[in-house]
């Protein structure tokens, strides 16, 4: 039956509702798409990394490891908090660094997301948050975490970045290595002990040069040595600001470094020790060193009141405990240090820096 005029226009108009709405639908998901690749788009579609205060507050337990570089071995490490201080529980159980703990999580603020590097999970390797790469951290606050991520390489685009429950390699921004990736020295508090310089009030020090006892009289200091005990005389051209300086360096004794698990005094030279430290507090306390041999470099290898652990401290106070008698005497006009660069060459008129006044090398 043929249609009339008005019925062929309502289906010409429902014909053109339909093409409408599909090109309506078409145009709306084209632009969704759009929208997915814009800078704005991806930017909502990237994780959040939204640490606050609270959430720092409430961070309980910090487990770091860090993968073995050039053929090294792994590091793990565990931070504990225990009331408002932490504790360093693995590898050793020690007092953790308060100033580094805190440096770390207050950086945790500063993390952000800026862009998804590869959405794919082959590439891992590539930029160095595979599972053998990097450095692995997870922040607790009781059984939920707060951050667990795997950091890698770094560059112009930021952190290389892989984040637990998202492919892919992501960029942080904010990101501080040398805040994170410390050894294990770098968590422990190496502090040995700490007094007042005003309050010592007697020191002793026994070596293979002697022995030397040294009493404060008023704001001066006296001192005597002898090569034997009980042998000790007044030391000739003494000079107290000496002892002031050997108490200065014991005052905030602090370790550069701490011995492996399974080091023995005998090991360290400290069965014997080569030398001994004694100094006395006006309250009658006590603090001791025992010396034994070189460590690092110049450091040595001690153990300290208070701790049964072997530790190394740096030759400016090792130093003091090695001394000689002259280290405590006066300096003689031909021991005082030379003017810097040493004598003048024949020729040169005094006072003139090296390199001047005389033919250039090679002329």
């Amino acid at each position: 039956m043929a249609m009339n005029t008005e019925t062929k226009l309502y289906v010409a108009l429902g014909v053109l509702g339909v093409l409408g709405g599909g090109l309506y639908l078409q145009n709306k998901k084209e632009a969704e798409h759009a929208a997915s690749h814009t800078l704005g788009g991806q930017s909502a579609a990237l994780p959040k990394i939204d640490i606050k205060d609270d959430d720092i507050k409430a961070i309980d337990k910090i487990v770091l490891n860090k993968a073995g570089e050039d053929g090294g071995a792994p590091v793990d490490v565990e931070l504990t908090k225990t009331g408002e201080d932490w504790k360093l529980t693995k590898p050793v159980e020690a007092n953790a660094n308060q100033a580094n703990v805190k440096s770390m999580l207050d950086n945790l603020k500063t993390l952000k997301v800026s862009e998804q590097i590869d959405p794919a999970t082959t590439g891992y390797a590539k930029y160095g948050v595979s599972d053998d790469k990097g450095l692995h951290v997870v922040f607790n606050k009781g059984s939920a975490v707060v951050l667990d991520a795997r950091f890698g390489e770094n560059g112009g685009r930021g952190q290389m970045t892989r984040i637990a429950g998202k492919d892919g390699v992501y960029a942080v921004k904010g990101y501080s290595s040398y805040l994170y990736a410390r050894d294990v020295k770098g968590w422990r508090d190496l502090t040995l002990f700490k007094f007042e310089e005003g309050d010592v009030t007697a020191a002793t020090i026994q070596n293979e040069h002697g022995n030397f006892s040294f009493t404060k009289d008023g704001e001066n200091w006296k001192g005597k040595f002898g090569k034997s005990k009980g042998a000790e005389q007044p030391i000739k051209d003494f000079d107290d600001s000496k002892v002031k300086d050997f108490v200065r360096a014991y005052k905030s004794l602090n370790a550069d470094g701490f011995a492996d698990k399974g080091k023995t005094p005998a090991d360290v030279g400290l069965e014997k020790p080569l030398a001994t430290v004694q100094l006395t507090l006006k309250d009658g306390a006590k603090r001791d060193v025992a010396v034994g041999s070189n460590a690092e470099g110049s450091s040595r290898w001690v153990k300290a009141t208070g701790s049964d652990e072997i530790w190394s401290i740096s030759s400016w106070a090792a130093d003091w405990a090695m001394a000689e008698e002259k280290k405590f005497q006066k300096e003689s006009d031909k021991d005082k240090k030379k003017p810097e660069g040493g004598a003048a060459p024949a020729g040169m008129p005094p006072g003139m820096p090296p390199g001047m006044g005389g033919p250039h090398g090679g002329m």
